[in-house]
Formats: C-alpha cells, structure tokens, sequence
C-alpha cells in the first residue's frame, strides 16, 4: 500500500488538468482497480422512479466524453453522470 504522506507532496505540485487526463488514462488502462466492494442495503435509494445501489455518485465533468463509465461505477459509485 502507498504511504499518502510520501505521495502527497507529488500529487500537490501536479497540474490539475495533467492529474486528470492521467487519471482518465489510467482508468482506461485498467491500472486502477476497485477491490471487491458490496454495497450495503442500506444504503440503497430510490430516487424520481431510479434505484441506486447507493447514494454516492460522481457528478458531470469528470468524464466528459464517458470513456471510463464502467470503471467509475466499478470503483463503488451508485449512478456516474
């Protein structure tokens, strides 16, 4: 596992619009992985007639052009805009 106190520095002087285009490639790439998550019922919501596994989602704008869909909600995202 990666210590988040050596990373830090490096991941706070990257360019924002770098980190994201990294990330997308990364996702793309299968580089990163969700281990195996299960959403507790709980959690679950219906919402305007749509079930949702649960309520985190993540919001337009971080894939503007859907190219990593299925990797976001297999990292435990409910819904991906």
């Amino acid at each position: 596992m990666i210590d988040y106190r050596l990373v830090r520095p490096v991941l706070w002087r990257l360019d924002p619009e770098r980190a994201h285009r990294w990330t997308i490639a990364a996702l793309k790439r299968g580089l990163v992985r969700a281990g195996p998550a299960a959403n507790d019922p709980v959690l679950a919501c219906r919402v305007f007639g749509l079930d949702f596994a649960n309520p985190v989602g993540l919001a337009a704008g971080f894939d503007k052009d859907a190219e990593v869909v299925d990797a976001m909600l297999d990292l435990g995202f409910g819904f991906v805009e």
